[in-house]
């Protein structure tokens, strides 16, 4: 039976008939045999309404599945888990103020014997100078100590110092959290016979505190190790090596370090910057200008017995388009199914003037049919190209030949991306290798300056202690913005790490940013910045490399540390590790 009638339909075109071979790029030029014609299968209707209704109660079944309650595991588990959490968070938060976090390392003391009748004049490593006066210290009961007392005394001068401490660094007022950055910070203890003592009532320790910062922004701040927090003591004297006073003006000295030229900010180091994203677009252009393999060719699909099926019955003198579906076979697709069934039965009837096919939802794989007869008309049945016998033999032929070719083209084009990729790594490494030459040389002449009492841009912070512990010299500083995110900190494994304080290094302050628990809902930090985090689990230290905070963006994200390996014996070993 044929599905058209001729109505002197004029004769194409060589142009038009090219035009409309929509079919090459699935089974082009396949050879194969004829087709039961589609009004020939009476059986169509009962086989479809078997299939649609298997396909219901499959649905039925899979829906009736999914409604069952499966959660009870999943929800002990996460109930364990939140437990050990809870306890882990619990010992944490009771852990003393001072809470060195990695065993074995810390700033040590230096210990000085001080006659209490005669008192001392002290000079630390630093430059700093204690100046104690007599009969400064009494014991537990405010009685005065007499003979030989021991004077402890430690410095802290840049965040791994601050880190290793465990001393907190958070300032909280009027229910506002910042973190401080520091000119410098030290503290002092006495023993008597092992025993700690106390300061005579009205007695003082003269403190001048080397710094390499001028600022006169600073406050003084002592530790409150009950409360957990900082108690403001007002402003210390900031003096140059002559002995002058620095003039307070509400904020910083021009010699103040913080407007010294940072390293980032030196036209060499940016200029290695620059280099680095000029690779980078130099790697993407010759990426993107690799030949593209032609698309991926569709395998041929068998013919299924269980489906409907037929041939188009045109005559090609007619219809020269449709040539090149000559050998294939069309699957009827499952979306008909709406079709009403008197409409099928008229199918069965019909012989159709004219037939148009197009290319449907899923390229390559389904198209759409559409048949004409005068007024009547069906459009867009979706239906699909299938293969039988020799056929289908000869379509997987074809296949097979294009996927290798296929396979070839993406083989050759990985090679050449590797190759690119390789390259690109290699400048980098170069690139980064340059920086660290940079910051290693930017790091000794800031540790001359630091060492070097005779430098122009250090200063003596002069202040006055009635009592033992911590003093900083510090500016409250609101936590770095630019990129915010919820980050949940994993290790090599991927897995979270249970950790609970989170350490931002902002090599742009000298201060250490403290962020609580995994995942951090709120961290944050200045891209513009240099930056590594730490964090430590079990005792165990893991970081982030400053390069590895360009993939940070904002929402939720998961951050892999990397795990130091190294055991380190002292504060320096750890600087160097990180180059500090």
């Amino acid at each position: 039976m044929k599905r058209k009638v001729n109505i002197n339909r004029p004769k194409l075109s060589a142009d038009e008939i090219n035009q409309h071979k929509n079919f090459d790029s699935v089974l082009k030029n396949s050879p194969g045999m004829g087709a039961r014609p589609l009004l020939k299968k009476p059986w169509f209707l009962s086989g479809m309404v078997v299939v649609t209704a298997a396909i219901i109660t499959t649905v039925l079944v899979l829906n009736k599945k999914e409604q069952q309650p499966v959660v009870a595991e999943s929800v002990q588990t996460s109930d364990a888990d939140s437990l050990a959490l809870a306890a882990f968070y619990k010992a944490e938060e009771a852990k003393p103020c001072i809470a060195p976090p990695i065993n074995g390392l810390d700033i040590p003391y230096t210990s000085f014997k001080v006659n209490a009748e005669k008192g001392a004049a002290l000079d630390f490593k630093t430059g700093s100078k204690l100046n104690v006066p007599k009969d400064a210290f009494v014991d537990e009961n405010g009685k005065p100590v007499k003979g030989d007392v021991e004077l402890r005394y430690r410095e802290f001068h840049d965040a791994a110092d601050f880190f290793v401490s465990g001393i907190p660094m958070t300032y909280d007022s009027a229910g506002v959290r910042y973190q401080f950055e520091s000119a410098g910070m030290m503290e002092m203890l006495a023993y008597k016979d092992g025993k700690p003592v106390n300061m005579a009532p009205g007695k003082t320790i003269n403190v001048e505190l080397a710094s390499a910062y001028k600022g006169t922004e600073y406050n003084l701040y002592k530790l409150d190790t009950l409360k957990n927090n900082w108690s403001c003591l007002g402003k210390d004297k900031v003096e140059s090596k002559y002995n002058k006073e620095i003039e307070g003006n509400g904020g910083s000295d021009p010699g103040d370090k913080k407007d010294i030229v940072k390293l980032e900010q030196t036209p060499e180091y940016k200029m290695v910057g620059l280099k680095k994203e000029e690779v980078k677009v130099e790697k993407d252009k010759q990426i993107a200008a690799l030949p593209k393999p032609a698309p991926e060719p569709k395998k041929p699909n068998r013919v299924n017995k269980d489906k409907y099926t037929f041939n188009l019955d045109l005559d090609l003198t007619d219809f020269p388009e449709f040539a090149v579906y000559k050998n294939v076979q069309w699957e009827l697709g499952a979306e008909n199914e709406a079709m009403s069934n008197a409409l099928w039965a008229e199918l069965n009837k019909m012989v159709w003037e004219d037939a148009t096919l197009k290319e449907g939802n899923k390229k390559g794989e389904s198209y759409f049919l559409s048949l004409k007869k005068g007024p009547k008309q069906v459009n867009n049945l979706v239906v699909y190209p299938v293969f039988e016998g020799k056929n289908y033999e000869a379509a997987m032929k074809d296949f097979s030949a294009k996927f290798e070719k296929y396979t070839a083209a993406l083989d050759k084009r990985k090679v050449s991306e590797k190759k690119i990729e390789e390259e690109y790594e290699a400048k980098i490494a170069a690139l980064k290798k340059k920086q660290e030459e940079l910051e290693a040389k930017w790091k000794k002449e800031m540790d001359q300056q630091v060492a070097s009492m005779a430098t122009q841009d250090k200063v003596m912070r002069i202040f006055r202690i009635s009592s033992f512990g911590v003093y900083n010299c510090d500016n409250p500083s609101a936590y770095p913005h630019g990129v915010s995110c919820n980050a949940t900190l994993t290790d090599e494994r991927n897995s979270k790490l249970m950790c609970y304080e989170v350490y931002l290094v902002d090599r742009h302050k000298n201060g250490l940013f403290t962020f609580e628990k995994n995942p951090v809902t709120t961290f944050s930090f200045d891209p513009n910045s240099t930056n590594m985090l730490w964090t430590v689990e079990n005792g165990v230290l893991y970081y982030l490399k400053p390069e590895q905070f360009d993939a940070l963006k904002g929402g939720t994200q998961n951050v892999a540390m990397s795990r130091v390996e190294q055991q380190f014996k002292t504060v320096d070993e750890m600087k160097a590790f990180f180059n500090l």
